[in-house]
């Protein structure tokens, strides 16, 4: 950059150069992108051609482009003082040397679409310290690793919307890798951000990926790659493991890191038979894994065997080959292997004491077994992560139950009740808080531990997904006190016999028999039912009489409930002369119409004349019972507003209009609401209105209704037949 000499103690020698030159590669993209000429703006305001203008107008001619190009306030200033002298005049003629006639090698024939096109698409940082530079490298590998899909797809996608060209933002970068599942510690990202920072704010995605192909190529030209994408067996030298843990967050907020190794990761080297099998059904259970569907589809024709890599292919589709190593595999595939071919291992005798985890195969000829899911070894089964405490040493033991004693005292004297504080941090309810969640909750109840009691704590409470207060609250706090202990199952006793059971079977006398017919004719009558159309459908000939045990069904589904003993005395009674085991429904049907209409044979023996006994439906519902006194008062207020019925009134429109389900039936209020309408409330008292109420009153769940098509019907048949109270 061509710049003015600049003397020693000039306060500009403490500017920026890296700002400087930002903000005029801001101003050589805009120029390049909208085709505007700065620098015949300024050469107009410098008629002599001195190649100097003032400060004030080399700021506002600036200032004219300044939202075009993005500039800041403090960028305009400081590229105003940069190039400006001692008498106070700017050197506009250099400015324009370093944005406007710079080469830019560009042929005639390519479109120039962006003004970007001077920057490096391949920018790096350079890190000038070795151990850097190694663990860079190392960072590099291990994102090539792990990386299975391309990466530019990600963040092309981003470039559509910004409309930059090879970079993006840190924020991006970070949320891509996440996605991506690569899981990098914040001074790995840092490193990484070091390399390939561009203009203080952006990430050259270009030249990261350019790297990460690089080493992907070099692994394949020289074959140190498998077909899975892992590094050979015999791979010539030795890379240093490098753990790559959690991405710092895009929302500013700090991660703690977990201090428990991940068991999966690192299982035991000596796993037996056994505790691969556990390890496999705990995994099946908590992820509700149907083992068959992925090791049935390898065998066709339905043999129960595979070969041993089809069996380990399934493995890997179900998730459980990443915590088996090639011994343990090798180990399970024995347990199961086929006597018959040494070359395959039977699929389905491993299914089986998989599943045993979720229930016992052909429970179905075992009625009485009770089935325990999951099984004892599987729920007590440590988590990973989990330190051996039985393995661990006694100094840390002491002093986990010397804090377990002081937290047990605490919590006794001072009646604390823990669970709430870590419910609240808990917000997946998985049973685990944060370790620092942990402690701040001792803290918080006065529960004060030193630095040894609490790492003794955590780390017997301690696994992957932090600190298990669940078990830990289990251990230090029953909370006996607050909530209570779970009584046992108690044994069935038989319930003592009623003294009515102790007697002899009840006889069919005529007493019984009447007992027996009124509680058929009350439920019938209370129930509104037509018993004879329940009886009819088990009569298909029509012949008067059907089976005993059909009619007891009838009367079950006509919701006529007697006991059995009952219903084999009503059987006897109308019981058929021609056929032992039918009984005569018609004569029962016609006992109990006898409670709606008297049969009157006065006017001769082949004349019979029914008179009805009933006008309404008694529902018997204990809140519509009226006395006499309220049946009194309901007659006199029926006959006063009989004088206006539905034919006067058109009241039948209103209760329509709030009857919306055309149940027949309206609320207390909108009863009200519908003869206040019509001008009848003033014919009532609030006495009169409520024995209206009770009268035609309908059970509608919890509510009481009205049921106003029996209304109207009274209304009708007072006027028809001038039972109206005229003077009132």
């Amino acid at each position: 950059m061509h710049t003015t000499k600049i003397k020693e103690g000039d306060e500009r020698e403490e500017m920026e150069l890296n700002q400087i030159w930002r903000a005029c590669r801001k101003i050589q993209g805009a120029i390049f992108r909208y085709n505007f000429d700065i620098c015949a703006d300024l050469k107009q305001h410098d008629p002599d051609c001195t190649g100097y203008v003032s400060e004030s107008i080399f700021t506002s001619v600036l200032g004219k482009y300044r939202k075009m190009v993005g500039l800041s306030e403090f960028e305009l200033r400081d590229v105003s003082d940069y190039f400006q002298i001692r008498d106070g005049r700017v050197a506009y003629r250099q400015f324009c040397k370093v944005v406007c006639n710079e080469n830019l090698h560009k042929s005639a024939d390519k479109e120039l679409a962006s003004g970007l096109e001077w920057n490096d698409p391949y920018h790096l940082n350079l890190i000038p310290q070795p151990e850097d530079r190694r663990k860079l490298c190392l960072i590099l590998f291990k994102i090539a690793k792990e990386t299975h899909l391309p990466l530019m797809p990600y963040f092309q996608d981003y470039e559509l919307i910004s409309q930059n060209v090879g970079v993006v933002t840190v924020s991006h970068f970070s949320r891509v890798l996440h996605f991506m599942k690569i899981p990098l510690s914040e001074s790995d990202f840092l490193l990484l951000l070091k390399r390939y920072m561009k203009d203080g704010y952006l990430v050259n995605y270009v030249a990261f990926l350019k790297h990460i192909d690089n080493i992907i190529d070099y692994l394949r030209q020289h074959n140190l790659l498998d077909n899975s994408g892992d590094l050979i067996h015999n791979f010539p030298g030795r890379l240093v493991d490098l753990e790559l843990s959690q991405l710092p967050p895009i929302n500013g907020c700090q991660i703690v890191q977990p201090i428990f190794p991940d068991a999966c990761n690192h299982p035991k080297k000596n796993r037996g038979e056994c505790d691969i099998v556990f390890c496999i059904q705990n995994y099946i259970y908590k992820n509700r894994v149907r083992t068959c569907e992925f090791l049935e589809k390898f065998d066709s024709l339905q043999v129960g065997s595979i070969t041993k890599n089809q069996f380990e292919r399934g493995l890997s589709n179900m998730g459980v080959g990443k915590y088996l190593s090639r011994r343990e595999l090798d180990l399970l595939a024995n347990r199961y292997l086929d006597p018959m071919d040494t070359n395959r291992v039977r699929w389905r005798n491993f299914v089986d004491e998989i599943d045993t985890v979720f229930t016992i195969k052909n429970l179905d000829k075992m009625p009485q077994c009770v089935v325990e899911s999951p099984l004892v070894h599987i729920k007590e089964l440590p988590r990973p992560g989990t330190l051996d405490w039985q393995a661990a040493p006694v100094d840390v033991r002491e002093l986990c139950e010397e804090a377990m004693a002081k937290i047990r005292l605490r919590i006794r004297n001072r009646r604390l009740y823990l669970h709430p504080f870590f419910r609240n941090y808990d917000k997946l309810h998985s049973g685990h808080v944060n370790c620092h969640q942990a402690n701040q909750i001792f803290r918080i109840n006065g529960i004060l531990l030193s630095n040894p009691e609490l790492d003794a704590v955590l780390h017997r409470y301690g696994n992957e997904l932090g600190f298990y207060y669940t078990k830990f609250l289990d251990d230090v706090d029953p909370v006996e006190y607050a909530m209570p202990s779970m009584i046992g199952k108690q044994d069935l006793q038989e319930c003592p016999p009623f003294p009515r059971d102790n007697g002899a079977t009840e006889q069919a006398t005529e007493e019984v028999i009447t007992r027996i017919l009124t509680s058929a004719k009350r439920q019938a009558i209370t129930k509104g039912v037509s018993v004879i159309d329940f009886l009819a459908d088990y009569d298909r000939h029509r012949e008067g009489q059907i089976l005993e045990s059909d009619f007891k069904r009838a009367l079950d589904n006509a919701m006529v409930i007697l006991s059995d003993e009952d219903a084999t005395i009503l059987c006897n009674v109308f019981r058929s002369p021609s056929r032992s085991a039918c009984v005569l429904y018609r004569d029962f049907c016609k006992a109990l119409d006898e409670i709606f209409m008297q049969f009157d044979t006065n006017m001769g023996d082949n004349v019979v004349t029914a008179v009805p006994l009933l006008h309404l439906p008694n529902l018997d519902c204990v809140d519509c019972f009226l006395n006499f006194d309220e049946r009194t008062l309901c007659s006199q207020a029926l006959m006063k507003l009989a004088r206006r019925p539905d034919e006067i009134s058109n009241l039948s429109q209103v209760f329509k209009d709030f009857d919306r389900q055309h149940c027949g039936s309206v609320t207390q209020n909108q009863f009200l609401r519908a003869i206040t309408l019509r001008e009848m409330h003033n014919m009532l008292s609030s006495r009169e209105f409520e024995a209206i109420v009770k009268c035609f009153g309908v059970k509608r769940g919890l509510c009481l209704e009205v049921n106003y098509r029996e209304f109207l019907n009274i209304l009708d048949v007072l006027f028809s037949t001038g039972q109206m109270k005229r003077n009132y």
